[in-house]
């Protein structure tokens, strides 16, 4: 349906559209976790089960692969890390980047214009409210863009919440998706090369990389809170002196 035809129904009309087409999302989601994304995280949590799986569907294993991390996105509750991991070890650290990224940024692109069209009621279903009041500062902050740019490019951050939030913020599609596209590329390679050190057998190598993950990962969970609570504090006191 086109804007000018939408723009023509009435107000009731349109609000049962949108409900009615969000139910339907939302059961798809729904049963794309239960049908694909559980038993995608069962096989992603062993490596050579994995491997194997994919093997097993030829030319179609690279395809299965972008569709899964496209899947991991929308649905939100599946965790990427594992997923990731798996992808070096099956495909090595330079494919199964390129695989994850592809994935992710139609998966991103996905997100952000279902919730450019749902609204607030779509990231409330995959969020809590609390989690979505932490990023709220996002809707007006000055540094908005450099802030998800920070926060897209260190580990440990919520991605998935940030590609929903942004929808209902006003950057724009093409700033968003080259923010939230290669500003990952990073966590996902070092995740990829450290599969493709256990599909290799070099275990020591392993280590030192997921080491390193880890404290990135930690570090970059710091650096959320710490911006978090900046902006929590910051916008405490604006409604302290309106008030």
């Amino acid at each position: 349906m086109d804007r000018k035809k939408w723009r023509d129904l009435s107000p009731k009309t349109q609000k049962a559209l949108s409900v009615g087409a969000f139910l339907i999302f939302l059961l798809f989601s729904l049963s794309l976790l239960l049908t694909v994304g559980i038993p995608m995280v069962k096989h992603a949590r062993n490596p050579e089960l994995f491997r194997s799986w994919i093997d097993g569907m030829g030319i179609w294993g690279k395809a299965a692969y972008v569709g899964m991390n496209i899947l991991q996105v929308l649905v939100a509750v599946i965790p990427g890390g594992p997923l990731e991991l798996a992808g070096g070890y099956a495909f090595g650290h330079l494919e199964a980047m390129i695989l994850s990224s592809l994935g992710i940024a139609i998966g991103s692109a996905l997100v952000f214009l279902l919730v450019r069209f749902f609204g607030y009621r779509l990231v409330e279903a995959f969020f809590p409210v609390r989690k979505i009041n932490e990023v709220k500062f996002l809707k007006s902050s000055r540094s908005r863009d450099i802030l998800l740019l920070v926060l897209f490019l260190v580990p440990g951050t919520p991605k998935d919440l940030l590609s929903y939030f942004c929808g209902l913020t006003e950057i724009r599609f093409p700033v968003f998706m080259a923010i939230s596209t290669f500003c990952r590329i990073p966590a996902l390679w070092a995740s990829a090369l450290g599969g493709d050190a256990m599909g290799d057998k070099s275990y020591v190598t392993a280590i030192v990389i997921f080491s390193i993950i880890l404290l990135c990962t930690l570090l970059g969970t710091l650096i959320y809170f710490l911006i978090v609570k900046r902006h929590r504090k910051k916008n405490g006191k604006e409604e302290m002196q309106d008030n």
